[in-house]
């Protein structure tokens, strides 16, 4: 029978939203919890050097004559290494984790000079466990009544009754049009949005109520939408053809909604049939609109 591989990129797809999102979503909720207040930030580089490669001197499975039953990891240390305590705990955690057994450490130290290593953490260095933040047990209004798009989102994590679950996407798509604050973030959230979904298997309803509501940009406000029909009929009528206006003007309106929505100057020439340097034009248009 074959073992089913691990989907590893779902997860990744997840934990890049959320690291995404981070400093406006997480903190808020951190500094709620805990009740505190973060006055400044600075993020750290997340990838942190292990030291996977740098073998224990001797690890031992031991048992006892009362049964007992744990590790036992000895290092020699020849010279005071004042990160000796560090590495330690680094072993610590990497052993625990991989054998999920009590572990005793002991340096046995063959150094001429006293040895003056620190062998206790202090009270602060300790893990005694984290603090849990269930999402699921909040109220959604606790996120719907956010200002901020991907704070609103989390809403779709809480816990609702089933019958309410229309009920609830249709208000927090609401609400993030409301303050999506370019169209091009608001596409960014609904594809955020509909990834999160997932996880609770709302993604088909969550997918057609994005459809149903008109919660994408509305071209027909948009100032070159209307210079662009303009420019169609114009055209279309020096050449005393009626389809030449009407083609010029679909054009001009898929051209636009290419350029709104992210897609390149090549992408858009393809699926509108215009060429590279009217594209052009039409996106100098929509910057110097902006």
């Amino acid at each position: 029978m074959k073992k089913k591989k691990v989907d590893n990129k779902k997860g990744n797809i997840y934990d890049r939203i959320f690291k995404e999102n981070a400093h406006e979503l997480f903190l808020p909720l951190v500094e709620k919890k805990l009740e505190i207040t973060i006055i400044s930030y600075e993020a750290i580089p997340e990838k942190i050097q292990k030291t996977t490669e740098r073998e224990a001197d001797f690890l031992y499975k031991v048992k006892t004559k009362k049964d007992k039953i744990f590790l036992l990891h000895v290092e020699f240390q020849n010279k005071n290494d004042p990160k000796m305590l560090r590495r330690m705990s680094e072993y610590h955690g990497l052993f625990h984790r991989k054998y999920d057994l009590p572990i005793h450490h002991v340096v046995i130290y063959l150094g001429k000079r006293k040895p003056t290593m620190r062998n206790r953490m202090k009270e602060e260095e300790l893990f005694r466990g984290f603090d849990l933040i269930s999402v699921y047990d909040m109220d959604p209004k606790e996120f719907l009544s956010s200002q901020v798009p991907s704070v609103i989102m989390l809403a779709l994590l809480t816990k609702f009754e089933v019958e309410k679950t229309e009920t609830i996407l249709r208000f927090l798509l609401s609400n993030i049009k409301k303050h999506a604050k370019q169209e091009k973030d608001l596409k960014k959230y609904l594809e955020q949005l509909l990834i999160l979904s997932r996880i609770r298997n709302l993604e088909k309803i969550t997918e057609k109520i994005i459809d149903d509501m008109p919660i994408t940009y509305d071209v027909e406000k948009d100032g070159l939408y209307k210079k662009g029909l303009l420019k169609g009929i114009e055209r279309g009528e020096k050449r005393g053809e009626k389809r030449g206006a009407l083609k010029g003007f679909e054009q001009t309106l898929l051209a636009i909604k290419c350029l709104k929505v992210g897609k390149t100057i090549q992408e858009t020439a393809i699926l509108t049939e215009l060429t590279q340097k009217k594209v052009r034009e039409i996106k100098k248009e929509i910057t110097e609109e902006k």
